[in-house]
């Protein structure tokens, strides 16, 4: 693709996650433009649209496809439409960024991956919390042995979703194959992926809360292993903070990460006297403190960039490069199929 050309963007689905991740990581890359939104929501296309100015706006995606001149497709839907769009898309030989999980089952993510390789396009879910900076720099240090071997992951996602969600019986993730978790999990699977490699589960325990006289599934717990160590995934919806914590244990040192903010700090170190302990305690408040300086100064400096613009930079890169996306079909490919096999598990199991 030419230097001097802006990549055309279109995006469908102008919901929540556009307007607060996707669009702004857009408006923020040079080589891109935000040439045309899409939503059956006319109300919601006309509030977005207006904020963008000069993006054209459709109803319909099929329009936006045959008369937008794209060149990529950044798919923000409900994760029962992914297939199909992406299928359309890929026909009308556009890249594609999709939300996680990009489709509901491998059988739908191959025929999807087909069609892409046929088309000569590229396709990348988006997995942001593996290009968080702390995440990023924290996988360095893993693959410097830094920790010695990971022998196990814990991830920990506490979110006001769940209950926010059942108040809404018609809401689309009720009709996902394991409903709300369908929606939360790819993001545990993903991480415990990028620190253990190939994981399979091997439990699945899913409790419900009572909603407005409902029973909604909103507590899980998974354990995945791997070939050399083991994750534990645990996710609550009824928290009234959202919260992602990530536990990573080494053979010789392990880490705490917050990712909500953005800090990190290594416990378990040195002895077991009372000396080392406070030691312990001052080392990781320093961490904390240093971690937090310099996001701030990152920040007032305008160098600070999440997760979601990493990665979509990144991806935009390998569409002007022709190099590999920042992940990888395969990759995508194994979330979904992990995904898919804790879901055949919790089916069997849900309990009020």
């Amino acid at each position: 693709m030419p230097r001097d050309k802006a990549i055309r963007v279109g995006i469908v689905g102008c919901g929540a996650i556009a307007q607060l991740h996707h669009i702004p990581s857009f408006l923020r890359i040079k080589e891109t433009e935000i040439a045309a939104i899409c939503d059956k929501d006319e109300a919601l296309l006309t509030k977005v649209g207006t904020k963008l100015g000069k993006a054209e706006r459709y109803n319909d995606f099929s329009k936006m496809l045959s008369q937008g001149r794209l060149d990529l497709v950044d798919i923000c839907t409900p994760p029962q439409t992914h297939a199909a769009l992406s299928i359309q898309a890929a026909e009308s030989k556009c890249h594609i960024l999709v939300e996680k999980p990009a489709t509901l089952s491998v059988e739908e993510f191959d025929r999807v991956a087909e069609t892409c390789v046929r088309n000569s396009v590229k396709l990348c879910q988006v997995q942001h919390m593996t290009f968080e900076p702390v995440v990023i720099d924290t996988l360095s240090l893993v693959k410097s042995k830094h920790f010695g071997d990971v022998v196990g992951v814990d991830i920990k996602m506490l979110s006001r979703n769940a209950a926010e969600k059942a108040e809404n019986p018609q809401h689309w993730c009720h009709r996902l194959p394991a409903g709300v978790f369908t929606e939360v999990l790819p993001h545990h699977i993903y991480l415990t992926q990028a620190f253990l490699g190939a994981v399979e589960p091997v439990a699945a325990h899913v409790k419900g809360s009572e909603y407005q006289g409902r029973i909604v599934s909103d507590e899980i717990r998974v354990i995945l292993e791997g070939r050399n160590g083991v994750g534990t995934l645990v996710y609550s919806g009824a928290s009234h903070k959202d919260k992602v914590i990530i536990d990573v244990h080494g053979t010789k040192k392990n880490l705490r990460i917050d990712l909500w903010n953005s800090a990190r700090f290594e416990y378990n170190v040195g002895a077991s006297s009372l000396a080392w302990r406070a030691l312990e305690n001052l080392g990781q408040s320093l961490s904390i403190t240093a971690c937090t300086v310099g996001v701030a100064l990152s920040v007032f400096a305008g160098r600070f960039h999440g997760g979601h613009y990493n990665l979509i930079q990144r991806f935009v890169r390998s569409i002007r490069n022709g190099t590999d996306a920042p992940v990888s079909i395969e990759q995508a490919r194994e979330v979904i199929r992990v995904l898919e096999s804790i879901t055949r598990q919790i089916k069997t199991n849900v309990k009020p």
